[in-house]
């Protein structure tokens, strides 16, 4: 019985694991466009920071929201990313 659960710990384990890869490797496509938009953005001298865009984010991803995690779970997670995405476009 105990062998069967640590399998079925390791198959759960692999699985995140691909997972997390695959979060990785969106965060950083998602960085690629946010700095493309940044420089788009210079060229036709729109203001960087928009906070009606950041309110649009917010929205969204609570309403792709499925759980189990709260949508208040999910916006920090997001205001996390959204303030890494702002560092990375000012260095």
């Amino acid at each position: 019985m105990k062998e069967n659960k640590e399998k079925d710990i390791n198959k759960l384990r692999v699985e995140i694991d691909r997972m997390d890869k695959e979060i990785v490797n969106l965060l950083n496509k998602r960085a690629r466009n946010a700095l493309s938009i940044r420089g788009l953005k210079k060229k036709v001298d729109i203001p960087i920071y928009d906070p009606k865009r950041e309110e649009e984010i917010f929205k969204k991803i609570t309403s792709y929201n499925q759980g189990p995690l709260y949508d208040d779970d999910i916006k920090e997670i997001y205001d996390k990313i959204l303030n890494m995405m702002k560092s990375i476009e000012e260095n």
